[in-house]
C-alpha cells in the first residue's frame, strides 16, 4: 500500500471533527509556543568545538545546557560526542537512555498519527528514526569495544538484531536502512570473538540486508562479505555453502601467518540536519474549505498558480526540508610500511536520511495542512466577529506554525571501512584523505595502533571537512 493510500484509509484524517478540534486548541497551542522557549543547547557551539578537535569542550558544553527532561535527539548528541571524548561508559548510558525513551514512544501506527495531528509538529514527542536507532548500537558497541568489554559489544549485536527483526515484523516494506552495516559489524564483532557460527549467520545477513536496500542506499555488498562467507563456510565444514559462495564471491586473499587484522571505521562530514521550508497553498472562492476532501485537494496544488481573481486566500505552510550536503572528504587510503588499502563504503548515512524524510514527507505536509486549515478557518470565523480578533487569531496561527527539524545532527555522512592484516606490533597509521575523485586531500598519523596475532583490532576516525 502507498503512503497516500495508508492516507487516504484512515477517515479520521480529514474528519470534520478534528478539524473543530483544532481550532479548540490553537489558543492553547499558542500559550504553548510562548513558554517552551528555545532549546538548550545550540548545535553550532558543539559543531565548532569537534571541528577544532576538542570533543571534551563539546561534552562539557552539552552537559551544561542539558534539558530538564532527558529528550530524543539530545540524548543521541551527548552518547556520540561523549563517545569522541573517550567518556565511553557515560556514552553507553546516553545512548541506553535514548533507548528507552525511543521505545516508549515508537509507533507506526496510523491512528497514533492522526491523533497527533491535533499538536504542532514540533510538539510531538520523537522518537528517533529507524536508522538512528540503529546506529546508536554501532557506538555503543565500540564503546564495549574500547574498554576491553567484548562481550557487552556482542550484547549490543544481539540487541540490534533484534530491533531489526522488530522493524521487519511491524512493515512488510521495510526498507532495511542500516541493517546492512549493524549485521556486518555484529559479523566482525563474532569472528573477533571467536564464535564462528554466529559470525556467518551475520554475515549472510549482512549480503541480504545490503542487496535489498541497494537500489536506495547506493551501497553495495562489501567484498569482504564475501570473503568471509567463503573463509568461514570452509572452517565451519559447510562443504554446499562453500562451492556457491565460491562461485559467487571467488576465492578470498590468503592471510599471513602470525598476523592479526586492523579494522579501522573512517567517519566523514555531518548527515544533512533539517531546515524549514516554506509553501504556498491557494485557497480559490469557490472552495468549500469544511468539506472533508478538501485537505486532499488542497495537497495537489503544491507550486500551482492561480489568477488572483480566483484567489481567496494563500496558506502558509512551514515543513521541514532536506538536501545533501557532502563532505570534501569522500574517502580513505591507510599505509602501514609497504602495506597500503584504500577504504570502501558501508554506510551512506545522508541517502538514508533523505529516502526516510521523503517517505515521511507526504504525512508530515498533511498533518500540517490539516491544521493549517483549522487555524484559517479560525481566523475567517474571528474575522467575521471582529477585524481586530481575527488579526490576533491570524498572528497566533503564525506563531504556531513552526516545522519540525528536530534529527540526530552529530551522525557522520558517510563511513567507509579498511580492513587490512598486519604484522605483530606497533604501528603508526598514515591516513589520506580522499576526495570524490579519489585524489588526495588530506593526511594524517595515528601512531600507536597495537595489532596482536589472531586477533582483530578495531578503530573509528572522524573528520569533519
Amino acid at each position: 500500500m502507498s503512503v497516500w493510500a495508508g492516507l487516504c484509509a484512515c477517515p479520521l484524517l480529514f474528519s470534520s471533527n478534528l478539524r473543530r478540534h483544532i481550532i479548540k486548541t490553537l489558543p492553547l497551542l499558542l500559550i504553548i509556543f510562548l513558554t517552551i522557549g528555545c532549546a538548550s543547547y545550540k548545535f553550532q557551539e558543539v559543531e565548532v568545538a569537534l571541528g577544532t578537535g576538542a570533543p571534551e569542550d563539546a561534552y562539557t558544553y552539552l552537559q551544561k545546557h542539558a534539558p530538564k527532561k532527558p529528550d530524543i535527539p539530545y540524548q543521541f548528541e551527548l552518547g556520540l560526542v561523549a563517545h569522541y571524548a573517550n567518556h565511553f561508559a557515560e556514552s553507553n548510558k546516553a545512548f541506553d537512555l535514548a533507548g528507552d525513551i525511543a521505545e516508549d514512544r515508537y509507533t507506526k501506527s496510523l491512528t497514533a498519527e492522526a491523533g497527533s495531528l491535533i499538536t504542532s509538529d514540533k510538539l510531538r514527542p520523537y522518537a528517533g528514526t529507524q536508522y538512528e536507532r540503529l546506529l546508536s548500537h554501532y557506538y555503543r558497541a565500540l564503546n564495549y569495544v574500547y574498554q576491553d568489554e567484548l562481550d557487552g559489544a556482542l550484547v549490543e549485536c544481539r540487541r540490534a538484531t533484534n530491533l531489526i527483526n522488530y522493524f521487519k515484523g511491524e512493515d512488510e516494506n521495510y526498507d532495511f536502512f542500516g541493517t546492512g552495516f549493524l549485521a556486518y559489524l555484529s559479523g566482525m564483532l563474532f569472528e573477533a570473538r571467536g564464535e564462528w557460527n554466529d559470525a556467518y549467520i551475520s554475515y549472510k545477513q549482512a549480503a541480504e540486508y545490503y542487496q535489498s536496500a541497494v537500489e536506495k542506499t547506493g551501497v553495495e555488498v562489501p567484498n569482504d562479505i564475501g570473503n568471509s562467507l567463503v573463509r568461514l563456510a570452509r572452517l565451519l565444514g559447510f562443504e554446499d555453502d562453500l562451492e556457491r559462495y565460491q562461485a559467487q564471491y571467488g576465492e578470498p586473499p590468503r592471510r599471513p601467518e602470525n598476523t592479526g587484522e586492523l579494522i579501522l571505521f573512517y567517519e566523514i562530514g555531518y548527515v544533512p540536519s533539517k531546515v524549514e521550508e516554506n509553501l504556498i497553498f491557494p485557497i480559490l472562492k469557490i472552495d468549500d474549505v469544511e468539506d472533508e476532501e478538501f485537505v486532499p485537494t488542497l495537497m495537489g496544488r503544491e507550486g500551482m498558480v492561480y489568477e488572483d481573481i480566483e484567489l481567496e486566500y494563500l496558506l502558509r505552510v512551514a515543513i521541514p526540508t532536506l538536501h545533501s550536503h557532502r563532505p570534501r572528504f569522500r574517502g580513505i587510503t591507510v599505509t602501514v610500511e609497504e602495506a597500503q588499502k584504500t577504504g570502501v563504503l558501508v554506510e551512506d548515512v545522508e541517502n538514508i536520511a533523505i529516502r526516510t524524510f521523503e517517505a515521511q514527507r507526504p504525512i508530515i505536509l498533511l498533518r500540517t495542512l490539516v491544521r493549517a486549515v483549522g487555524k484559517y478557518l479560525l481566523t475567517r470565523q474571528a474575522d467575521k466577529k471582529n477585524e481586530a480578533l481575527g488579526l490576533l487569531t491570524n498572528l497566533a496561527g503564525v506563531l504556531t506554525e513552526q516545522a519540525d527539524t528536530r534529527s540526530w545532527q552529530t551522525l557522520p555522512n558517510q563511513i567507509f571501512m579498511v580492513r587490512m592484516p598486519l604484522p605483530e606490533g606497533t604501528h603508526t597509521l598514515q591516513l589520506s584523505f580522499l576526495d570524490a575523485n579519489g585524489q588526495v586531500r588530506g593526511s594524517q598519523s595515528v601512531p600507536d595502533i597495537t595489532i596482536n596475532p589472531n586477533q582483530i583490532t578495531f578503530l573509528n576516525y572522524r573528520t569533519y571537512d
